[in-house]
C-alpha cells in the first residue's frame, strides 16, 4: 500500500480534464428538467459510465411532488401599455388562462440579511396595504414571497438586484423535500414571477409616480413525478461501514453546464479515480447524483436523508457538496462553506491545491444541506468564484446562472481540474485519516458569539445566564479535547478510535441545535437560518408590550430553545470528559 504523501500523488495526478470534458460536451446536449426524459437519460448515462469502470451503484425510484414552469407574461396596461419578459417560477401557482390584472406594489426591502441582530427592521408592509395587489420587491426568495402572500397580496414580481440582460429561473416554494401535511400549506398559492432588474426599476419608477396596473399570467405543472437517484458506493478496506458521502445535483435548468453538470462530471471523475485506488481507501465513499433540486425543493437528497437516516446518523463522517464547480473566470477561493468544526480541515485543502487564503464560511440554508438535522459535518458546496459576480445563487457567480445560456463555453476545464482535486484530496484525507482533522473550539467560539450577539439584542428581557455557563463549560473541555487529539501519536490505533467517535458524537449533539429548530426528523423550510436558530426569535420581543400575551408566548419559546441548547452543550461536555479520561 503506498503512503499517505505517495496515494495522494498519484490520486491527484489521475484525474483528467480530458474524461471531464467529455461529461461536458454530453451533458451539453440534454435538458434535464426533473422527472422528464432527459432528467432519466441522465442517469442512465451516470450509471452506465460507473459500471463501464466497474463502480457498484445502486438506483432508487420514488416519487416526488415536482413543479415545472410552463410560461408567464407580464403586460403593462396602466399608465402606459408595455410587455415585459419575465419567467414563473416552480412551485408558482397558475393564474387563469387570461391571467389577473391587479395594481403593482413597490414593497421596498428593509431585511438586512441573515443573523443581523442590530437594527431588524420592523415589519415592510407595516402601513402598505398590498391586499389584492402584486408585490414588486428585491425580495424575491421564498421568504419574500410568503411574506407577500401573508399580507393578501396576489402575485409577486421580483425585481432582481443585479444588473445582467438575463431572466433567472427558480422556484418559490420554501418546502424543503416533497411536502408533509406540517409544510404543505406553505406552497405558494399566489402568481409568482422574476424581471430583469431594468424591466423591475422602470416598474418601480412608476409606481413612485402614481397607480400602475398589470395582467400577470402565470402557468405550472406541479404534480407527482418519479425520480431515480445513483448512489454509487466504493467500500473501505478497514471500517467499510463508515463513509464520507460526496453528491452534488443530477438535475438542471436547460442543459445547466455549470450548475451543475460541472459537478456531475466532477463526481463521475472521482467515482472513476477512487475505485483506481479502491484498495488503498481505509473508509467508504458513496458518490451520489441528487434530482429533484431544482423543480421539487431539494426532493432527491432529502429522500435520502429521510430513508436512511440510521446509516448516515450512526456512520456518515461527512459530506461534500459538490454544485458549480469549474466556471469559466471563477479564480476566486476566498471564500468557501465550511462548518466551525472543519473550517480549518477546508481552509487547508484549498491552500495547498491553489495557494490561496480562504476563509471557511457558515453554510446557507440551500443547496441540497439536507443532513444538518442527522448531525453530519458539512464541506464546501460553492467554491471557486468570479471575482465581483452577478448576485446568484450558483454557476461561481456567472450571469448565467439558472438561464438558458448556461452553456458549454461557461465552463473551465482548468478549473474544473483544480476544483476536483480540491473535493479529491478533502474526500480521500476524511476517508483515510486515522485521526479524523475535526476541531470543537472553533464551535464553541461561533456558540459564545452567537449568544453573546443574542444576550444584547434581548436588552435584559430574558436571560441567557443558563446557556452562556454551558457554553463557557463546553468551551473549556473543547480546548483540551483538540489538544488531546492533536498530542496523540501516530500509530495508536485504539485511541485514534475513542477520538474519531467522540467527534462523530460531538457533531450529532451540536449540528442540530446550531443549524435547526425542527431537529434530526424533519426539516427546516429554505429560508434564512442564523446560528443557534431556535433562539433567534428573541428578536422579536421588543415588537411587543412585555405583559402582553405574545410577549409571555415567546418568553415560553424561548426558554424551551434555551433548555435545548444547554442540554446540547451538557452532553457534549459529557461526551469530552469521558473520551478525556480514556485518553489519559
Amino acid at each position: 500500500m503506498k503512503n499517505r504523501e505517495e496515494l495522494e500523488k498519484s490520486i491527484l495526478s489521475s484525474i483528467s480534464g480530458q474524461e471531464m470534458y467529455r461529461h461536458l460536451e454530453w451533458f451539453n446536449g440534454v435538458d434535464r428538467t426533473s422527472g422528464t426524459e432527459g432528467d432519466y437519460r441522465a442517469v442512465d448515462y451516470v450509471v452506465d459510465y460507473l459500471k463501464k469502470h466497474g463502480v457498484h451503484v445502486d438506483v432508487y425510484e420514488f416519487d416526488a411532488y415536482i413543479s415545472h414552469p410552463i410560461r408567464a407574461s407580464l403586460r403593462l396596461v396602466h399608465p402606459e401599455e408595455r410587455e415585459f419578459r419575465c419567467k414563473t417560477r416552480a412551485m408558482s401557482a397558475s393564474t387563469v388562462p387570461q391571467g389577473v390584472r391587479a395594481e403593482v406594489v413597490y414593497v421596498p426591502t428593509r431585511h438586512g440579511g441573515v443573523g443581523l441582530l442590530e437594527g431588524v427592521a420592523e415589519d415592510e408592509y407595516s402601513g402598505t396595504d398590498v391586499a389584492g395587489k402584486i408585490v414588486l420587491s428585491e425580495r424575491g426568495g421564498p421568504d419574500g414571497i410568503w411574506d407577500a402572500q401573508k399580507h393578501g397580496a396576489i402575485g409577486h414580481i421580483h425585481l432582481w438586484p443585479s444588473d445582467e440582460d438575463v431572466v433567472h429561473e427558480m422556484i418559490a416554494s420554501p418546502v424543503w423535500g416533497t411536502p408533509t401535511p406540517e409544510t404543505k400549506d406553505r406552497i405558494p398559492t399566489i402568481a409568482c414571477v422574476a424581471v430583469k432588474r431594468a424591466d423591475g426599476l422602470y416598474l418601480k419608477s412608476l409606481c413612485e409616480k402614481g397607480k400602475v396596473e398589470v395582467i400577470l399570467r402565470t402557468e405550472t405543472d406541479t404534480r407527482w413525478r418519479k425520480l431515480r437517484l445513483p448512489i454509487a458506493t466504493i467500500p473501505g478496506t478497514k471500517e467499510p461501514d463508515k463513509f464520507v458521502l460526496v453528491a452534488g445535483h443530477l438535475d438542471s435548468w436547460y442543459v445547466g453546464i455549470t450548475d451543475n453538470a460541472t459537478g456531475n462530471a466532477c463526481l463521475l471523475e472521482l467515482a472513476r479515480v477512487f475505485n483506481l485506488h479502491r484498495d488503498s481507501l481505509a473508509r467508504s465513499i458513496r458518490i451520489g447524483w441528487w434530482p429533484g433540486h431544482s423543480y421539487g425543493r431539494y426532493a432527491g437528497s432529502t429522500w435520502y436523508a429521510d430513508n436512511f437516516f440510521n446509516d448516515i446518523y450512526e456512520n456518515c463522517i461527512a459530506y461534500d457538496n459538490i454544485d458549480s464547480p469549474g466556471v469559466k473566470g471563477a479564480t476566486d477561493y476566498s471564500s468557501v462553506t465550511a462548518m466551525a468544526e472543519d473550517k480549518a480541515f477546508v481552509e487547508q485543502i484549498v491552500k495547498e491545491i491553489t495557494g490561496q487564503k480562504s476563509t471557511g464560511s457558515r453554510p446557507a440554508r440551500a443547496g441540497d444541506q439536507s443532513f444538518w438535522g442527522h448531525g453530519v459535518p458539512s464541506l464546501f458546496m460553492l467554491l471557486s468564484n468570479v471575482p465581483k459576480g452577478a448576485a446568484v445563487g450558483g454557476s461561481g457567480g456567472g450571469w448565467w446562472w439558472h438561464s438558458e445560456y448556461d452553456t458549454l463555453d461557461k465552463a473551465d476545464i482548468d478549473i474544473l481540474v483544480t476544483d476536483t482535486k480540491i473535493h479529491a484530496l478533502a474526500v480521500l484525507r476524511l476517508a483515510n485519516a486515522e485521526i479524523l482533522s475535526f476541531q470543537y473550539k472553533p464551535v464553541a467560539d461561533e456558540v459564545i458569539a452567537t449568544l453573546a450577539a443574542y444576550e444584547k439584542r434581548a436588552a435584559g428581557r430574558f436571560d441567557f445566564t443558563p446557556a452562556v455557563k454551558a457554553a463557557k463549560e463546553f468551551e473549556a473541555r473543547a480546548v483540551e479535547f483538540d489538544a488531546a487529539v492533536a498530542a496523540i501519536p501516530q500509530g495508536s490505533p485504539e485511541k485514534a478510535a475513542i477520538a474519531n467517535k467522540t467527534m462523530m458524537k460531538l457533531s450529532r449533539a451540536l449540528i442540530p441545535v446550531m443549524y435547526t429548530t425542527t431537529g434530526p426528523f424533519d426539516q427546516d423550510p429554505a429560508t434564512p437560518i442564523p446560528s443557534l436558530p431556535g433562539l433567534y426569535r428573541v428578536v422579536e420581543l421588543d415588537q411587543h408590550e412585555p405583559e402582553s400575551d405574545m410577549y409571555r408566548f415567546l418568553l415560553t419559546r424561548l426558554t424551551r430553545e434555551r433548555n435545548r441548547v444547554v442540554r446540547a452543550l451538557r452532553d457534549a461536555t459529557l461526551l469530552i470528559d469521558e473520551a478525556l479520561a480514556a485518553l489519559k
